[in-house]
C-alpha cells in the first residue's frame, strides 16, 4: 500500500467540517438559553396580568361589601366577574376582622368603624421548564363608614 499524504485541500476540508460542528454545538447552547429567558419573560408577564386582574377582583368585591354587607354570595360574585386568572381559577375568602364572634348578640358583620377583608389566590402553571407553578394572592381590606 502506499503511503497516502493529505494534502492541502483535505485537511481544510476536515477544519472546515470541525469549525461547522463545533458552531452547531454553541448554536444548540445559545437557542436553548434564549428559549429559556423567552419563556421566563412570557411567564413574567403572565404572572403580572394575572395578579392584576385578582388584585381588581379583590379591590371591587370589598367595595360591593361595604355597601352590601353580609350579602357574602354577591360579594364573591362582584370580585369574580373582575378576575381573569391564566391558566386556573381563584379561591376568594370574605372575613370581617373586627367582628365579635365571641358575642351572640352583636351584629356579625360590624357595621359601624369595622373593615371587610376580600382575599383571593390561585396557582398559576409557568411554562418555563424546571420552574414550579406560583401561587398570587391579593386582598384589599376596606372599612364601613
Amino acid at each position: 500500500m502506499k503511503n497516502r499524504r493529505v494534502t492541502g485541500d483535505n485537511k481544510g476540508q476536515r477544519e472546515r467540517r470541525g469549525e461547522q460542528a463545533q458552531s452547531l454545538v454553541e448554536f444548540a447552547l445559545v437557542i436553548s438559553l434564549l428559549f429559556v429567558l423567552l419563556f421566563g419573560i412570557i411567564d413574567f408577564s403572565r404572572l403580572f396580568f394575572a395578579y392584576a386582574t385578582l388584585s381588581n377582583g379583590v379591590r371591587e368585591g370589598a367595595r360591593y361589601g361595604i355597601t352590601h354587607p353580609g350579602d357574602d354570595t354577591g360579594i364573591e360574585q362582584q370580585a369574580r366577574a373582575m378576575m381573569v386568572v391564566v391558566g386556573g381559577d381563584a379561591t376568594v375568602q370574605i372575613s370581617y376582622p373586627d367582628a365579635d364572634p365571641g358575642n351572640p348578640e352583636a351584629d356579625p358583620y360590624c357595621l359601624h368603624l369595622c373593615r371587610i377583608q376580600v382575599l383571593a389566590f390561585s396557582d398559576l402553571d409557568v411554562w418555563t421548564p424546571l420552574v414550579p407553578s406560583v401561587r398570587i394572592e391579593a386582598q384589599s381590606t376596606m372599612h364601613f363608614e
